[in-house]
């Protein structure tokens, strides 16, 4: 047995062992059988009779047949290198420099057009154009920032302009910080009594073969009310709610800004006396109406210019606001009263640092719209030097206990109001 064994082993033992001195390189199992095969090829095997000697040494990792027929082949018609010969693979006959071009100018004139559209339109494989549009062209896809509006030129510099201004205005003062402070923001905001929850909110847990839970958009039969908000850096100073089915107007706003007035005297008895505040709010029609106007320089309040068309420089609509609806957000609220005293709750619970970060955060975006000259910069990125860094976690107990009960004061204030 062992003298048989032999008899079938020597041939291969000594082909591998004088292919190895020679050529000093160590080899796989692949390589290894390829040089024995070569040895049995010379020796007058057959194709088959070299496949069961190469079995009977390597077992299951012996060559295939059709591999073994295919190198027998080779190395009989003198083939001598063992290795894989190298391959060119699949021409590239689409991916030139004329179909880079071409779909370069069509998505050049349509950026929306998918891989899908350029293959019917070209008639190049899907795969080449998305080599063709990530390797060459360096593009990638990207849903596009949704805007308030379209603005035009004129809109885009008077932007531009006001927030130039303001910064100008606050870069002058000898404390900018305590320039800030005097600022009293104001605007107003429809609070139903269901705010609808967002698409991140509503995620719930199902199994996989359940079916896709649905929500409504929006449920009839809801109610809603108006709500005025003033505050400063030290929190809220007014919160005022009109009747149902009531909107403003330009008499209606006075009668708030005449109340604001009391509740300044009362809560910022310091900025009340020497008439120090800065009233900001935006630019919608009863704000600044000649009606409203007219009693605001009687009343000789200052105004904040806000530019037009810029919910995205004004805090309440960037900070307070969506703050404040996040609380809310799918709650139901079986009445107006019930979801008033709630969104007085929400207010008050609030931290002064809420307040305070958001006038700061005006800041920063007059100095990106500057940057982008008037441009709507939101998602953009836009890197700037903060001008000053807030100070308002700088104050003394006093001013926070003050602050505090300024802020206490306001809730009561506004309950026997409504």
């Amino acid at each position: 047995m062992w003298r048989l064994l032999g008899a079938k082993m020597f041939p291969i033992f000594l082909g591998f062992l004088l292919f190895c001195v020679n050529s000093k390189v160590v080899l796989d199992a692949k390589g290894e059988q390829r040089v024995t095969l070569k040895f049995l090829v010379k020796s007058g095997c057959t194709p088959i009779q070299a496949w069961r000697k190469l079995h009977d040494v390597w077992g299951d990792r012996t060559l295939s047949k059709t591999q073994t027929r295919f190198w027998h082949k080779k190395f009989r018609e003198g083939q001598d290198e063992i290795a894989d010969v190298p391959r060119p693979g699949r021409p590239q006959s689409q991916r030139t420099a004329a179909n880079i071009q071409m779909v370069s100018e069509l998505i050049e004139g349509n950026r929306t057009l998918s891989l899908r559209n350029l293959s019917d339109m070209t008639g190049i494989l899907t795969h080449t154009l998305r080599q063709i549009v990530k390797k060459d062209l360096k593009l990638c896809r990207r849903t596009p920032k949704f805007m308030p509006k379209e603005l035009t030129e004129v809109q885009k510099w008077t932007r531009w302009t006001v927030a130039r201004d303001n910064l100008q205005l606050v870069t002058s003062q000898p404390d900018p910080d305590a320039f800030l402070q005097r600022i009293v923001m104001g605007d107003e905001t429809w609070i139903s009594t269901f705010e609808t929850d967002t698409k991140k909110n509503s995620l719930q847990w199902t199994s996989p073969d359940g079916n896709r839970p649905k929500k409504p958009l929006r449920i009839d039969g809801l109610k809603k009310v108006m709500m005025t908000l003033f505050f400063d850096c030290k929190g809220v100073i007014l919160i005022e709610f009109l009747k149902p089915k009531e909107t403003i107007d330009s008499p209606q706003y006075c009668k708030t800004l005449s109340k604001l007035k009391e509740a300044l005297r009362k809560k910022r008895p310091n900025l009340w006396r020497d008439r120090s505040f800065i009233l900001h709010h935006d630019n919608v029609s009863p704000h600044t109406s000649d009606f409203t106007m007219e009693r605001i320089h009687k009343w000789n309040m200052t105004v904040l210019e806000h530019p037009p068309n810029s919910p995205d420089l004004a805090p309440c609509d960037f900070s307070i606001f969506p703050k404040l609806k996040a609380k809310l957000r799918g709650v139901h609220f079986p009445t107006l009263q019930s979801v008033k005293d709630q969104v007085r709750e929400t207010l008050m619970s609030f931290d002064q640092s809420v307040f305070d970060d958001a006038i700061h955060e005006m800041v920063l975006r007059w100095q990106k719209c500057e940057a982008v000259n008037g441009e709507y910069f939101e998602g953009d990125g836009v890197e700037i030097d903060p001008l000053f860094e807030k100070t308002s976690g700088n104050m003394s107990e006093e001013e926070s206990d003050s602050s505090q009960a300024d802020q206490t004061s306001s809730s009561e204030v506004d309950s026997d109001r409504d």
